[in-house]
């Protein structure tokens, strides 16, 4: 894993643990934008404390058996409580602000809040959003704008390291590593409908959030139509969430025999994504068919981003992570993906997923790395392009 300078958590003068405070907008944040960093803070003796705004009562339910629009504050104030646990936190706490409407509350008194938190908890490292909101949410930019104004406001008295949690935009696709694990199985996949289910948010949630590079969309397929033509490029992949499709194959004679049928919760297209060869079949629905359909994106470029909030200076890692050009801290959570994970499945109102439902290869690959880009303390400009005592010539 690429580690840059400036590692956000380093001991403290009078010995005691290093204190870590994450102030977020809604139950979830903290897991999604720094579960793996807060988890390794936690698990090397710092006081890793988390606030959340709001309970993240305007939040979807993607679970109907975990809540409902009444009850939802409750269970996700519960969720943060369990999520806590999974990631070794000391404190997490829900504030009772609107979700939704933070944007719209008073800066002065969002930056009062932030303030008081600040005196509360007195850390040493604080992480929250950065301007772009991390996902452009625009309670995110309010939180983030909020906190940010607060900690350079106490600078001079009670100074802290400020991190700004930064969004990746990854090229590494999904449906390359979910073809190749179908594939390299000894016997055919069948997901459950739990699995069906939890795919479906997964990976629409982590492509959405720049973890994955792949379009992920549902599509409809009427009866008596082709998925897949034998032959053609292989660029897509499919997962059937319900109705069932036939294998058909043609041989150089022009006929066609039935080889196989599929139907909901498996994979169909991974072995010419895998292999890299033309469809060796066709796909045809046998009645009305929905499937998860999995495309390869463009690659990112930097023009990409002139349509999208955030800087526009970025550069690329080896990993295929291009990151905003001020990044300062690559932290590896490698050895803590699996509790950011069981954290993310402990807010199962959002998150219906089951930690163990994907490889731990694949999941390390996307998760194994969080970035961040300092705010506080200000690095003091270069004031000399030539280093002391070169001359003109760069010797």
């Amino acid at each position: 894993m690429i580690r840059l300078a400036h590692d956000p958590v380093s001991g403290t003068p009078d010995a005691r643990p290093p204190r870590v405070l994450g102030v977020f907008a809604h139950p979830d944040d903290e897991t999604v934008c720094a579960g793996g960093t807060l988890a390794k803070y936690a698990s090397a003796g710092a006081e890793v404390s988390v606030v959340s705004l709001t309970r993240g009562g305007a939040g979807q339910i993607r679970d109907a058996a975990v809540a409902t629009r009444a009850t939802l504050c409750a269970v996700r104030e519960g969720e943060l409580d369990a999520a806590g646990k999974e990631l070794g936190l000391t404190t997490v706490r829900c504030l009772d602000h609107p979700d939704g409407g933070l944007h719209r509350i008073d800066p002065g008194v969002l930056f009062e809040l932030a303030a008081e938190l600040l005196d509360e908890f007195d850390p040493d490292v604080v992480i929250t959003f950065g301007p772009d909101g991390f996902s452009s949410h625009p309670d995110h930019v309010a939180v983030g704008a909020a906190v940010t104004a607060a900690c350079f406001a106490r600078r001079e008295t009670s100074p802290v390291r400020l991190f700004h949690c930064h969004l990746p935009r990854s090229r590494m696709l999904l449906r390359d590593r979910l073809a190749g694990w179908v594939v390299e199985l000894t016997t055919r996949f069948k997901g459950t409908k739990d699995f069906v289910r939890a795919l479906s948010v997964f990976s629409r949630e982590t492509t959405a959030l720049g973890y994955a590079a792949d379009f992920v969309s549902v599509e409809w397929f009427p009866a008596g139509s082709y998925l897949v033509e034998q032959g053609e490029e292989a660029t897509s992949m499919y997962f059937l969430l319900s109705g069932e499709v036939e294998i058909r194959r043609e041989g150089e004679d022009g006929q066609v025999r039935v080889v196989d049928r599929s139907g909901p919760g498996e994979f169909i297209g991974e072995a010419g994504i895998a292999t890299g060869r033309p469809r060796n079949a066709h796909v045809v629905a046998l009645d009305d068919v929905t499937s998860l359909t999995f495309l390869a994106s463009e690659p990112i470029t930097v023009d990409r981003h002139r349509d999208e909030p955030g800087p526009l200076l970025t550069r690329a890692l080896a990993s295929g992570d291009l990151i905003d050009a001020r990044v300062s801290a690559c932290i590896d959570v490698t050895d803590f993906v699996g509790a950011k994970i069981r954290a993310t499945a402990a807010h199962r109102s959002q998150y219906p997923i089951d930690p163990a439902m994907f490889p731990e290869s694949i999941l390390r690959e996307m998760f194994g790395v969080e970035y961040f880009v300092q705010v506080l303390p200000e690095r003091e400009l270069d004031t000399s392009l030539l280093r002391e005592g070169s001359s003109a010539r760069g010797e």
